[in-house]
């Protein structure tokens, strides 16, 4: 039943991102789609908390400059805007997880730092999905502003779906590490 309701759940995610596409322009929704997929089945297969955080922080700032984009092209940009839209993604997501006991109380990671946290971080009470969220949105923010520093200094992209590519490489570099600090 689990399984089946993770399936019909990642499906409806799928149409819905890809009905919104033409009609939103958004900033990548293949990342901010397969950062949302991938967070699922990770999940759902037992995947170490710091590892689902790194694809939850890509969703947080594929999600943020989606509609960062989406603003500027009505004409609404205020001073700080992506900061700020990255900022609140990453509230608006980091704030249910935490009041829904997803990621665990600073206290709780503190008593068993071993279990709920990554590279010693529980002496500071930092949860290991938390931490996997910050550093894959500060992560992936760079990348993508990397990927547009590119873009502006040559005037075109090195290839199609070039922020695509570096993202992928950057999640799989740090997935890779994660992975390796946690076996």
């Amino acid at each position: 039943m689990k399984k089946r309701n993770l399936i019909t759940s990642m499906f409806a995610l799928i149409v819905v991102t890809i009905s919104l596409i033409p009609f939103i322009s958004a900033h990548c929704p293949l990342c901010t789609a397969g950062a949302a997929g991938g967070v699922a089945v990770a999940r759902y297969f037992g995947v170490h908390d710091s590892l689902v955080g790194l694809f939850l922080g890509a969703f947080i700032i594929s999600t943020a400059l989606w509609f960062n984009k989406w603003l500027l092209k009505k004409g609404k940009n205020f001073p700080l805007q992506e900061s700020i839209l990255v900022v609140a993604s990453f509230l608006l997501l980091a704030v249910p997880l935490y009041t829904g006991g997803v990621i665990t109380d600073f206290a709780m990671v503190k008593s068993m730092p071993e279990h709920h946290s990554i590279l010693g971080m529980g002496i500071y009470g930092i949860d290991a999905l938390l931490f996997g969220m910050i550093v894959g949105s500060v992560v992936i923010w760079g990348v993508f502003g990397f990927s547009d520093y590119i873009k502006r200094k040559r005037g075109e992209v090195l290839w199609p779906y070039q922020g695509l590519s570096f993202m992928f490489i950057a999640l799989s570099v740090l997935s890779l590490i994660f992975w390796l600090l946690t076996k």
